[in-house]
């Protein structure tokens, strides 16, 4: 089955995209061999370690430069806070076991501001100032991707996008996204809680009302109710009080919110102030110690999850968890490991590692992407809750929606306790 049917690369995008990008050229082909034209469409620059690998952008006898995209400003930037930091310090332990091949990875840095307009100007500048091999990437639009499809540019990163359903050259650190999907154990675990009616909020993006629009599906099939719904909550700080009168009036009990930090908190602040009596409520974004610090008294019982890793909280009985708590010390110690999208960024780094591994000597777009791409599975290194899977899966690029087992924490007095073991359902294929 392929819900996302393969299309060219200068074809059109079935209108995904908040802003249209028009780019000249066609996408070099995804399986020539590995040691094959490695022009990627015009990227330009950059050396390689033999002749017969041709031209690698980025990519010296002894160097590969990676460039990364998120917010690193404005009101999407807490959110995605750790994911570029944690990203070097994993590149920097690799760097200081040799590299890759002899090669040392060096990341160049953009902010694409949460704005689409930004990214693809972001993009533009990775590729083509900055002469950068791959895209390591976490953000919350996705205009980018039509512009690095046409040039073959691997991205690695959060899929929380179609495009890591969709793109041959796009991989998501812990698999395809779940845009089409939703895990059922969400609904199980609010329930468990005792929430009966929830009300439902998201911003008005893909991954967001994604999320948002699966747990309707998925509360209705399971006799929870849904007494509210809001699909426009501002991105930020806001005046949440006439949301939180409108929940109190309804009747509701739970509350589901796939929101930035600043969102989530104001929503939380407001219902604790009308009176909203909760006995569930799941917020995103509130797991960094310094954020869930200062609204640790909105917060308290309210559930979170880790993004498909492992919690840090286990550092103590699981050793790969200590070994990523322990290189975010040494090479990122300003830090938290538990920052907002830092495990993200981490594995992400080390997902980019895996495919320049499995592309050998010959380091090529190319062979990275068909390397990843073979590879099957990843297990990030033993901190992902599940395999990724990047082939065989539902999705056009033959990867499988991530989330069908998810890692809860609650919030109990001044730190987040884990649950005794992952939430695991099915993965419900949305209606529509």
């Amino acid at each position: 089955m392929t819900p996302f049917p393969l299309r060219s690369a200068s074809g059109p995008r079935r209108g995904r995209r908040t802003t249209v990008v028009a780019v000249a050229g066609v996408a070099a082909s995804l399986v020539l061999a590995a040691c094959g034209d490695a022009g990627g469409g015009g990227g330009g620059g950059g050396g390689s370690a033999s002749a017969d690998c041709g031209e690698a952008p980025g990519v010296t006898d002894d160097s590969i430069t990676v460039a990364s995209v998120s917010p690193l400003s404005g009101p999407s930037a807490s959110t995605f806070a750790g994911f570029v930091e944690a990203a070097e310090a994993r590149f920097a332990l690799q760097n200081a076991d040799g590299g890759v091949n002899g090669r040392e990875i060096t990341l160049e840095k953009n902010d694409d501001l949460g704005d689409g307009a930004a990214q693809v100007t972001a993009a533009r500048n990775a590729v083509q100032q900055q002469q950068a091999f791959a895209i390591v990437h976490a953000s919350r639009v996705d205009t980018m991707f039509d512009f690095l499809a046409t040039q073959n540019v691997p991205v690695v990163g959060y899929p929380g996008q179609p495009a890591y359903a969709e793109d041959e050259n796009v991989f998501g650190f812990a698999g395809g996204s779940q845009t089409g999907y939703f895990a059922e154990g969400a609904v199980t675990r609010l329930q468990e809680e005792g929430a009966t009616n929830l009300a439902v909020l998201a911003h008005n993006s893909p991954g967001s009302l994604n999320s948002a629009n699966g747990m309707i599906q998925a509360a209705k099939a399971n006799g929870l109710e849904v007494g509210v719904t809001s699909f426009d909550v501002p991105l930020g700080s806001f005046d949440a009080t006439a949301l939180a009168i409108q929940m109190k009036e309804a009747g509701v009990d739970g509350i589901y919110a796939p929101t930035l930090t600043d969102s989530s908190i104001s929503v939380l602040r407001a219902a604790q102030q009308q009176g909203v009596t909760l006995k569930a409520n799941f917020v995103s974004q509130v797991y960094t110690p310094a954020v869930a610090e200062q609204v640790s008294e909105f917060i308290q019982g309210a559930l979170t999850s880790t993004l498909a890793i492992v919690p840090n909280e286990l550092a103590s009985e699981n050793e790969d968890v200590q070994a990523y708590v322990d290189a975010m010390a040494e090479y990122a110690p300003d830090i938290e490991p538990s920052t907002g999208f830092a495990e993200a960024g981490y594995i992400s780094a080390d997902l980019f590692i895996k495919g320049v591994e499995e592309a050998g000597d010959c380091l090529t777009r190319e062979s990275f992407i068909t390397g990843l791409r073979d590879l099957g599975e990843y297990d990030g290194g033993g901190l992902l809750v599940e395999p990724a899977v990047f082939s065989g899966g539902p999705f056009a690029n033959g990867s499988a929606p991530f989330g069908a087992c998810t890692w809860y924490v609650v919030r109990e007095g001044d730190e987040w306790v884990p649950d005794a073991e992952p939430v695991c359902g099915e993965l419900i294929k949305q209606e529509g």
